[in-house]
């Protein structure tokens, strides 16, 4: 066994890790207050400080790092990594995920966010957070993609299979969050579009209303599914 699994496996064996709970988090981990329960969060930190990364530094190099690590962390839970093995083999998803109309109605509204936003939309702040809750314009930053992709591995995961497949945890879990995100990303437009700035807000806003019926209809039981730490408290 190598130092850095060994590492990942003490991690595991923490009883207060909350098993799963980033499978379907959104990623904001400046602003999460369970980052200390989160096995990917603290492995992460551990790797860092095994390769030598600096604050500032990427965490991962190469998609192989990333995907070594995905693949560690998985074998230690437990979890499938079906779905990965099946991406990188065939390198691309099949043009029916692709074109799917929800999964299209989803990138329009990321590409709608980047060109209102401009360069601003792919920048990546590498300093520390502010304080408090972020500012409406930064949700909006934030979930813009991963509404998309969120939505695309929900439909992938069920493609060819429907929702009583094993990959039913898989997409109800993405839906639940895009749903989540989109609901975080309407109440920062709400905010914004009160300002003469953001005019296009209610544009943007139409947009994800379409999407989060669109996801509704497809993934019926997704507000029901219980994301367990995020959506119920973890004792």
């Amino acid at each position: 066994m190598s130092e850095l699994r060994a590492r990942f496996m003490a991690i595991a064996a923490d009883p207060r890790i909350i098993p799963g709970v980033h499978h379907h988090c959104d990623e904001w981990c400046d602003h999460c207050h369970l980052t200390d329960r989160c096995l990917e969060f603290r492995c992460t930190n551990e790797f860092r400080k095994v390769k030598g990364r600096r604050e500032g530094d990427q965490s991962f190099v190469s998609i192989d790092e990333a995907v070594n690590f995905t693949r560690d962390l998985s074998s230690i839970e437990g979890v499938s990594t079906a779905a990965l093995d099946a991406l990188l083999g065939n390198g691309r998803a099949p043009a029916e995920v692709t074109n799917d109309p929800l999964a299209v109605s989803a990138w329009d509204y990321a590409v709608a966010v980047a060109l209102a936003y401009g360069p601003q939309s792919l920048a990546a702040d590498d300093g520390p957070p502010a304080p408090g809750e972020p500012a409406p314009e930064e949700v909006v930053l934030w979930y813009h993609l991963r509404i998309y992709m969120r939505i695309f591995r929900a439909i992938a995961a069920i493609h060819g299979t429907g929702l009583r497949s094993e990959n039913a945890d898989e997409a109800l879990g993405s839906a639940k969050l895009a749903l989540y995100s989109i609901r975080r990303s309407q109440q920062a437009l709400i905010k914004l579009s009160s300002s003469p700035e953001h005019a296009g807000s209610g544009a943007l806003s139409a947009k994800l209303d379409a999407i989060d019926c669109g996801v509704r209809e497809r993934f019926p039981q997704a507000d029901a599914y219980i994301r367990i730490g995020l959506d119920a408290p973890v004792v």
